[in-house]
Parts: structure tokens; C-alpha cells; sequence
């Protein structure tokens, strides 16, 4: 396990095979009350994504990294890099209990200075829903700047980017 950034509420790794049913519950594979069933067989999502995120780790050295709160060692999202044509993009989930309490932006910040200061990337991007308020506070807090909107397939997104201070 490689810890990428240990924030006062954060830990920020690599992930772990025992992470599967934890990240299941995350993208709503499994009811919350039913953590305790095995939520992973072979092929779900859950494996699917875990497995991706480690050849990118392999391929590249940054992925989306396991996001763990220190006070109870509970598993609580993700936050990391994705590739998106040429330019780097940085996404982030959580479990609902663990929003508004500051620790999405805890997150962001530490992995948005490990890609300049550690991966040396030069600008970082994000997407959200133009009416996620949430979203485009915490990329606001973090610095980042609208940059424009485009046109996905069934829906127009906001594109916000920030760029290395180096």
C-alpha cells in the first residue's frame, strides 16, 4: 500500500483488494445496511474500476487513490486523476454522510499538489453538471476557474481548470 497524502482527516492510498465491498457500497452496488453481504462477484463494477485504477497506477504512476477517514478507518470516497485525451482530469465521489464537513476539499487539495508538486502536471481539469452547485464550490475553494461548457452526448457539462503555480 502507497500512501499518497496524509491529510489531518485523510488518508489518500492506493487501494487494497479488501476495499472492493466498500467501493461497491460507494457507486450503489449494495444498499448502505447491507455492507456486510459480499457486494463483489467477478466482472461487477466495483472490480472492474479497481482493477483500471491500478494499470493506470502501473502505466502512468497516478489513478484515483482510496480516500480513508482517520477517525474510524472507514473507506469514504475517492479522489485521483483519470486520463481524458490529452489533458488530465481529476474526479472525486463520496458517501453521502461524509459531504459538507470539508473533507472533499481536504481531498482535492492534497491530490491536486501531489499531481503539480510530485507528477509535475502542468494544468489539471474537472467536469460537473452546470447546476451542481456543490461541485463547483469545492473547485472554486480549490482555485479552479471556469473555463468553458461543452456539449457531451445527451448533455452540456461545465469544464473548470487549474494550472500549476510552477
Amino acid at each position: 500500500m502507497l500512501i499518497v497524502s496524509d491529510t489531518p482527516r485523510l488518508i489518500l492510498r492506493t487501494w487494497q483488494l479488501q476495499d472492493a465491498d466498500a467501493y461497491s457500497v460507494l457507486l450503489g452496488e449494495v444498499p448502505s445496511n447491507c455492507s456486510d453481504v459480499m457486494a463483489t462477484e467477478p466482472g461487477s463494477l466495483a472490480e472492474t474500476e479497481l482493477w483500471r485504477y491500478q494499470a493506470e497506477l502501473d502505466k502512468w504512476g497516478w489513478s484515483r487513490w482510496a480516500v480513508v477517514f482517520k477517525e474510524n478507518h472507514q473507506l469514504i470516497g475517492y479522489c485521483g486523476f483519470s486520463p481524458y485525451g490529452k489533458h488530465i482530469e481529476m474526479s472525486w465521489r463520496f458517501l453521502p454522510e461524509y459531504r459538507g464537513r470539508g473533507l472533499v476539499l481536504e481531498a482535492i487539495e492534497a491530490v491536486t499538489q501531489f499531481g503539480f508538486n510530485q507528477l509535475g502536471m502542468e494544468e489539471i481539469i474537472s467536469y460537473t453538471m452546470p447546476d451542481n452547485e456543490f461541485a463547483q464550490g469545492v473547485m472554486q475553494e480549490l482555485g479552479m476557474t471556469l473555463d468553458r461548457f461543452e456539449g457531451w452526448s445527451t448533455c452540456t457539462v461545465a469544464r473548470y481548470r487549474i494550472q500549476s503555480p510552477a
